[in-house]
């Protein structure tokens, strides 16, 4: 009869079935943990076993835990060699739950430093060769980037994770500030930058979307990064739902590269590109949507039945939308927005 082993650092609980290890238990099931030797010798695969009974193979070890509570009281055993007896309870230390990505710093070369708009700028950036120095990232995701001084800052990623080694960056240069400055002086003049990545909560995956599922990909100025990398690996996984991207700028001469969901839109019958001004008396060449994006979301959906949303942009315009779509019943729990982690409302 198979035992069950209940993971207390996400509450999740994956069966075990007969003579297997610990280890062997958890790869089965995707997760992925700190291990080395695989003999008990190296002890890097130590677990806290917090409830239940094992036996262990090497070092010969019988343990039968009523029920810790913390795991500064809890023995530890090692999950190559140990076995369950019953259902048991443990705590893991950086365990990876199944798809979750392990964040990495790495040096990148830059590659090119190109300028949108008069003040957005891509940057196109490499990553490592060495598979032991290679990261991942998901669609939507993003990273910090590291100064020498040791002052960082974070940007979307605005390329897909489906392009192999290869980062693109939209950064939006203010000169009143330090920071931004020191940013862009970097990039602009040396050949190698630090990052550290993945980052981030709000980020998509194509396999695991429903059938029926409507995206909403909703982008204030240079959140157009992330609703970009979205975009783009939907497409590279040929992911036929409605897509509908609404990408909302003061003024006119805040939008760059639109001519790419436009084609994206040309040569896809699934996709939707809605640009946004919402200040047109200072756009007189203007001839598109003007307003604001929640009112304009407002205006294209009756309803919000099976719509998952997507918002980059600043908290109130997040917030904004969210507040706009909720009394046509929009559920808070389809919005994803990188806003909810870093500026959450307060609790009433």
């Amino acid at each position: 009869m198979p035992k069950h082993i209940l993971i207390e650092n996400n509450g999740d609980e994956i069966p075990s079935e007969s003579d297997e290890t610990l280890l062997e238990s958890l790869h089965r099931a995707g997760y992925k943990m700190r291990v080395s030797c695989r003999n008990g010798v190296c002890e890097i695969c130590e677990v806290k076993l917090l409830e239940g009974e094992i036996k262990q193979r090497y070092p010969e070890l019988y343990l039968s835990v009523d029920s810790v509570q913390t795991t500064r009281s809890a023995p530890s055993v090692l999950a190559c060699t140990c076995k369950p007896l019953s259902d048991v309870r443990v705590r893991i230390e950086g365990l990876k739950s199944p798809g979750e990505l392990s964040v990495k710093k790495l040096l990148c070369d830059i590659k090119a430093f190109e300028k949108l708009n008069h003040d957005v700028y891509r940057i196109r950036l490499q990553m490592p060769a060495t598979a032991s120095l290679s990261a991942e990232f998901f669609a939507g995701q993003y990273l910090d980037i590291f100064l020498p001084d040791g002052k960082q800052a974070s940007f979307s990623i605005g390329s897909a994770p489906d392009t192999g080694r290869d980062i693109e960056l939209h950064i939006r240069h203010m000169p009143e500030s330090e920071m931004s400055n020191a940013i862009i002086g970097h990039l602009k003049s040396e050949k190698t930058v630090e990052i550290e990545l993945p980052k981030g909560d709000c980020y998509l995956q194509a396999h695991k979307l429903k059938p029926d599922t409507r995206l909403i990909l909703a982008a204030a100025s240079t959140g157009f990064a992330q609703v970009k990398s979205v975009v783009e690996h939907l497409l590279a996984n040929q992911f036929g739902n409605p897509i509908y991207i609404y990408w909302g700028a003061c003024v006119e001469e805040d939008m760059y590269l639109e001519k790419l969901p436009m084609q994206w839109a040309a040569e896809h019958p699934n996709v939707h590109f809605e640009p946004i001004v919402s200040e047109p008396e200072n756009s007189p060449g203007w001839t598109g949507r003007t307003g604001l994006l929640p009112d304009a979301v407002l205006e294209d959906f009756a309803d919000f039945e099976n719509v998952e949303i997507f918002a980059s942009g600043s908290p109130g315009m997040v917030y904004a939308l969210l507040d706009a779509c909720e009394p046509r019943g929009f559920d808070e729990a389809n919005m994803h927005s990188d806003v909810f982690a870093y500026a959450p409302r307060p609790k009433s």
